[in-house]
């Protein structure tokens, strides 16, 4: 009898460390929940008097068009790669090519390089033509390329 008694006494300190247990995780999803929408109503608050909040229309549209052009000098290159810049292939500098992910300031120059010899680029495929970009690396520069229009 006391073994059936010690066993399920140990059963009951089970299931209660499992409830206590359970009570921790449910209040700190409770904590980071409110913590998450204390943060995100923030963000909407004007940041200088007289300024209006960020409407949620505005928030739908594509990253580019949030940007203010006064502003625009003050962000580099690679973050407006970020917010959805994309750069024409046949009009891109050296410094432009240079900051998409995987392309060296000498690829880039290559690019521009080919560029200039063949009179363009009639799709972005056309960039393997330079030495040093296979398909791997052109997937992985394509989203920051424009189509080019037919």
């Amino acid at each position: 009898m006391p073994d059936q008694e010690k066993t399920r006494k140990n059963s009951i300190e089970r299931k209660r460390s499992y409830l206590f247990l359970s009570m921790i995780l449910l209040v700190w999803n409770l904590v980071a929940t409110a913590n998450h929408a204390l943060q995100n109503s923030f963000q909407n608050l004007p940041q200088t008097p007289g300024e209006t909040p960020v409407s949620a229309a505005s928030k739908s549209l594509p990253p580019q068009t949030i940007i203010p052009e006064t502003h625009e000098e003050s962000i580099s290159v690679r973050q407006k790669y970020l917010l959805g810049k994309q750069i024409d292939i046949n009009k891109a500098s050296i410094e432009e090519f240079s900051s998409l992910p995987g392309i060296s300031s000498a690829m880039a120059a290559a690019i521009v390089e080919e560029r200039e010899r063949s009179g363009g680029f009639n799709s972005p495929n056309e960039l393997m033509r330079v030495k040093g970009i296979k398909e791997k690396r052109l997937e992985k520069i394509l989203p920051f390329l424009k189509k080019i229009a037919e």
